[in-house]
């Protein structure tokens, strides 16, 4: 499942607790059990939700049904942080464009949820919610590795649930289901010194993968976050106290460990930060180098509008405030990190200028004045960074004046917001 960009929204949280395809084999549960999901963490790519043997045949819709969403905002108006409930439950019927054969090979069903056709605004400011998907479907085949919209896993969040001779469980925060990975000579292993031989059960990790013929999940990579009982968090800075920073605010999207609840998704936490927090720049897909500029990222250059991702090794989540009838008051607590890293994000705009694949080179981005990064920053402009090895989304030159999505790192260079993008696609 993914999200197809509403660039308005800071969070946009649910709980999908059933989903099952149609076809001529009649209904195939997917999934019958509440599942907790943030969505514009999903910006532009795809996570996986559930993995399934499903009788061969032909199918052609799927049925989604949600409970209540949160979704976290900045008011256009007041430039303030907002938080609203949208009570369920609610219902969704995908219709394929075309009917999807399944035979011997593995498959992926890519359910795209448009966020900015699903949730509007009455002339009372009160949101409603209407699912709207687009589908797509993937086969796994030569070169397609770890692309999500074939199956493949890219920087999952979970912890390790148990450890076999070449292949681990990991249970994502975020899916109906744990999932093994298999592992072989060629995978990575960071953080990790002896590989599967130090992994061990409670293990906050994120995995690279790509489906096999097979059906299995192969890790290509496999980065170490925090051992047993450690927290770790991921989302969007709205606010930053001191120069340099003792603590941050943060937009929850993510998270895992042994005191990170679900229920924090959406909401806000708050994260001390001390004369012994690490910085770490997470470029796992993107390529720092021979830039004309030194990317920074310290506790002197961490800025509103990143997406950062707060380590605590022995957990100890402080409990906050309620979610106080809707509009902010929405605390989930506080954390103190022990190392934070900068992670990829997601930006949706216009190009100023063409986009040759394979190129490098850089361009401007010019923003809807009505994001929330906008909101945050003031910000109407990114300039965006394409290295030789950025993967652009096209086989054709991207036109001037084109809609892109860009995904990548972020900072702040000077007073101007540069993006090095691991991603471009036109949509």
């Amino acid at each position: 499942m993914g999200d197809a960009p509403a660039d308005w929204m800071l969070a946009f949280s649910t709980s999908v607790t059933s989903m099952s395809l149609n076809g001529s084999n009649g209904t195939v549960t997917v999934s019958s059990s509440p599942t907790a999901m943030e969505m514009m963490q999903r910006m532009g790519t795809m996570q996986p939700f559930a993995m399934l043997s499903a009788p061969q045949g032909t199918y052609n819709s799927a049925s989604i049904a949600f409970g209540n969403c949160s979704v976290t905002y900045i008011d256009p108006v007041t430039k303030t942080l907002m938080n609203q409930t949208i009570p369920g439950p609610f219902q969704a019927t995908v219709t394929f464009s075309s009917p999807v054969t399944l035979g011997l090979t593995p498959m992926a069903f890519n359910f795209d949820l448009d966020l900015a056709h699903s949730v509007t605004a009455d002339n009372s400011g009160n949101l409603n919610f209407s699912p709207q998907f687009h589908f797509s479907s993937g086969m796994q085949s030569a070169g397609s590795g770890n692309n999500p919209f074939d199956g493949g896993m890219q920087q999952m969040m979970g912890t390790i649930s148990s450890t076999a001779s070449g292949s681990f469980i990991m249970t994502p925060a975020q899916a109906a289901q744990s999932f093994t990975v298999m592992t072989n000579s060629s995978t990575q292993f960071e953080g990790i010194a002896n590989g599967m031989g130090m992994m061990g059960s409670g293990m906050g990790v994120l995995v690279t993968a790509s489906l096999q013929p097979d059906g299995s999940l192969l890790a290509t990579r496999v980065r170490s976050r925090m051992q047993s009982g450690g927290i770790m968090g991921g989302g969007i800075v709205t606010e930053v106290t001191g120069t340099p920073a003792t603590q941050l605010s943060l937009v929850m999207q993510n998270g895992a460990g042994a005191s990170m609840m679900t229920a924090y998704l959406s909401r806000t936490i708050t994260v001390n930060i001390g004369s012994g927090t690490a910085f770490t720049v997470d470029d796992d897909r993107v390529d720092l180098t021979g830039l004309p500029f030194t990317p920074a990222f310290d506790a002197s250059h961490v800025y509103a509008g990143q997406s950062v991702m707060p380590i605590n090794p022995s957990g100890g989540m402080m409990a906050g405030s309620g979610m106080g009838g809707g509009m902010m008051g929405n605390s989930a607590g506080t954390m103190t990190a022990s190392q934070i890293y900068l992670e990829e994000q997601g930006f949706r705009g216009t190009a100023s200028s063409a986009i040759v694949p394979g190129n490098s080179t850089s361009f401007t981005l010019m923003l809807d004045p009505q994001s929330a990064f906008t909101g945050l920053t003031g910000a109407t402009t990114i300039l965006v960074y394409q290295q030789a090895s950025t993967n652009v989304e096209s086989s054709e030159t991207i036109a001037s004046g084109a809609t892109l999505r860009v995904h990548g790192l972020l900072f702040q260079n000077a007073g101007q917001w540069s993006l090095v993008a691991s991603t471009i696609a036109s949509e």
